[in-house]
C-alpha cells in the first residue's frame, strides 16, 4: 500500500477528520486532504508521521477499532500500551517507504544517462533451440499458459506484427504483474522486436497502469524512453482507482493478431494468455480497449528537437494558470533572461529568432503575472568562474532548438546574472535558493505545485516531457522542495542570496577584466 492509502485506511478505522488530523499534527487541513489522496507524498519528517500514528492510536478506543488495527498491522494480538500501539502504527506507515526524492532521482539519472540506452537493433533470425518452436497459426486461437508461456505469446504477436507490410497502430494495456518481462535475456528480445515493429511505420498507443508503485512507474517510463524518442508512442493514463483484483493484459494490432489475458492479483504463474487471430474476435478486443482509451487521459507528452514549437507552445500553456513554482536548469531559466539577451544569443548562433521571441515576449508577460500571485523559486548553482570565461555554461532548453545546444559568450551569462539580481529586488514573490555546484546534472526540472511538472532531458539527443499526473506532480514538486529544504523554502533570504550573487558578480568581472 502507498502511504496515502494506508493514511487514509487509519483514518477511516479511527474516524480521524482531515481538520482534526490536522489539529493533532499542527499541519493545514488542506494539507492533510492532499496527503490522503495522494497528491503529496508522505513527508519526509518522521516526526510529523509519529505524530499522526500518535493521534490514531489516542482515538483508537472501540472494539471494532482493535481489531481492525491489528488485522491491518498484520499484529498477533492488539497493543494496549499507548506508547507500543503509536511505535507500531509509526513503524506501519512508514515501512519500505521510499522518499519521493530518492525515486525521482533514480529516473533522472537514467534519463541523463539514456544516450548510452539506444534503441536496439531489429531482432536477429531466430537459431537453436528457440527455432524448433511451433509457429502460432494464422487463424482462429492458441493458447500459452504461464509466465514462460506469455513470453511466447508475446513475441510470437510482435513478430508477426513485424511481418506486416501496411502499418498498423498497435493498442497495448497491461495492469498483470510484471516480473515476466523482467528476464534479461526475455527483455532485450521484447526491446528488439518493438525496434523492429516501430521501424516498420507502425505506432502504439499504450495505457500505463499509474496504481503501480511510483518507483515501478517512473522505471517503466525510463524503460519505454529510447522508444518513446521515435515518435511513434502516444502514453496514456486511467486517473481513477482500480481495485487490482481482476488484471488484464490486451495487447492488439488491430490488423493483425491479439494477446488476451486475465489473472486475480498477482497470481499469472498459471495463467492462460490467448493468442487470437480470428479478425472479428481482434475487433471485438480492439473495441473493448478503445472504450477504455476514452476513459483514459494522456501520461505525458513527449518533444524532441522535431517538436521545438509544440514544445514551446506546451510550456507557455503551462504557465497560464497560478500556482507556486519551483525550477532547476543546467544554469539560469529562459524566463528569468532579458528579451534583448535572448535575441543577441539566437543572432550570434545563426538561430532563426522570429518565433523563438516572440513566444519569449509571451512568457514574460506571463512570469510577470505569475509573480504577482504565486511565489516563483529558482534553484541556482552557480558555476565555477572559469568556466563562465571559458564559454562552458550552457543556455537553459538551448538543446531542444534546432541548432543544439547553445552556450553564453562570458558577458551574457553577466548580463542575465544581473538581471535575475535585479528581480530579486524588486518582485516580491520571485526568490532564488542557491546550491552547491553538482556534477553536470543535464537536465531540468519545472514543477507548479499541483498543477504539473516539465522534466526535460538536456544531454544529446534531448528529450522534454511534460506532465500533469497528480502522483508525477507530487513526486517531482517534493524532490525540487527537498533540494531547497523546507526552512529555507518557507523562509527564503533574499538578502543573503543577493548579496551572494553580487559577490560572485563581483569576481567574475575581476576575471573577465584580466583577460
Amino acid at each position: 500500500m502507498r502511504f496515502s492509502e494506508k493514511l487514509d485506511l487509519l483514518m477511516n478505522i479511527t474516524k480521524t477528520s482531515n481538520s482534526a488530523l490536522a489539529h493533532a499534527v499542527r499541519l493545514d487541513a488542506s494539507y492533510i486532504s492532499r496527503l490522503r489522496s495522494g497528491k503529496r507524498l508522505m513527508p519526509r519528517d518522521k516526526g510529523v508521521v509519529q505524530s499522526m500514528a500518535a493521534c490514531f492510536a489516542r482515538r483508537c478506543a472501540e472494539g471494532y477499532q482493535k481489531k481492525a488495527v491489528k488485522d491491518t498491522l498484520g499484529l498477533p494480538r492488539f497493543p494496549e500500551d499507548g506508547f507500543r500501539l503509536t511505535e507500531e502504527i509509526s513503524g506501519w506507515l512508514l515501512k519500505q517507504e521510499k522518499t519521493g526524492t530518492q525515486k525521482v532521482e533514480h529516473f533522472l539519472k537514467d534519463l541523463t544517462d539514456m544516450e548510452s540506452r539506444k534503441v536496439p537493433a531489429a531482432v536477429p533470425p531466430v537459431r537453436g533451440a528457440d527455432a524448433a518452436l511451433p509457429a502460432p497459426p494464422r487463424e482462429g486461437v492458441s493458447a500459452y499458459y504461464g509466465i514462460d508461456g506469455k513470453r511466447r505469446a508475446v513475441e510470437a504477436f510482435l513478430s508477426q506484427v513485424a511481418a506486416v507490410q501496411q502499418p498498423q497502430t498497435l493498442l497495448l494495456f497491461s495492469d498483470e504483474e510484471t516480473s515476466w518481462m523482467t528476464d534479461p535475456a526475455f527483455a532485450r528480445k521484447w526491446a528488439s522486436l518493438m525496434a523492429d515493429v516501430l521501424a516498420k511505420g507502425n505506432k502504439i498507443k499504450i495505457i500505463h497502469t499509474i496504481s503501480r508503485d511510483l518507483d515501478e512507474m517512473l522505471s517503466a517510463i525510463s524503460q519505454w524512453m529510447p522508444l518513446y524518442m521515435t515518435g511513434s508512442i502516444e502514453p496514456y493514463f486511467y486517473p481513477k482507482k482500480r481495485d487490482g483484483i481482476f488484471r488484464t493484459t490486451l495487447f492488439i494490432a488491430p490488423e493483425t493478431a491479439a494477446v488476451v489475458s486475465g489473472s486475480i492479483g498477482e497470481q499469472i504463474s498459471r495463467a492462460a494468455n490467448l493468442l487470437f487471430f480470428e479478425k472479428e474476435a481482434v475487433a471485438s478486443f480492439a473495441e473493448e480497449f478503445t472504450q477504455y482509451l476514452r476513459m483514459c487521459r494522456p501520461l505525458m507528452r513527449i518533444f524532441t528537437t522535431r517538436d521545438q514549437e509544440a514544445c514551446f507552445a506546451t510550456i507557455e500553456e503551462f504557465e497560464q494558470e497560478q500556482a507556486d513554482t519551483l525550477i532547476k536548469t543546467e544554469s539560469l531559466s529562459l524566463l528569468t533572461m532579458p528579451e534583448e539577451l535572448l535575441r543577441k544569443i539566437l543572432l550570434r548562433n545563426d538561430l532563426d529568432a522570429r518565433d523563438v521571441l516572440k513566444i519569449h515576449h509571451d512568457r514574460q508577460y506571463g512570469f510577470q503575472k505569475m509573480t504577482e500571485e504565486s511565489l516563483y523559486t529558482e534553484i541556482i548553482a552557480l558555476p565555477d568562474a572559469r568556466t563562465v570565461k571559458s564559454g562552458g555554461v550552457k543556455v537553459a532548453m538551448s538543446a531542444i532548438l534546432n541548432g543544439g545546444a547553445v552556450y553564453y559568450a562570458p558577458d551574457e551569462y553577466v548580463r542575465h546574472l544581473e538581471h535575475v539580481v535585479e528581480l530579486l529586488e524588486t518582485r516580491d514573490n520571485f526568490r532564488v535558493h542557491l546550491i552547491q555546484n553538482p556534477a553536470e546534472d543535464r537536465y531540468m526540472v519545472y514543477a507548479r505545485e499541483e498543477l504539473g511538472v516539465i522534466v526535460a532531458k538536456t544531454s544529446q539527443p534531448p528529450v522534454v516531457l511534460a506532465m500533469n499526473e497528480s502522483n508525477m506532480t507530487a513526486a517531482f514538486w517534493d524532490f525540487l522542495r527537498s533540494l531547497v529544504g523546507d526552512r529555507a523554502y518557507r523562509r527564503s533570504d533574499k538578502r543573503a542570496v543577493v548579496s551572494r550573487l553580487r559577490e560572485f558578480l563581483r569576481q567574475l568581472r575581476e576575471l573577465l577584466s584580466a583577460g
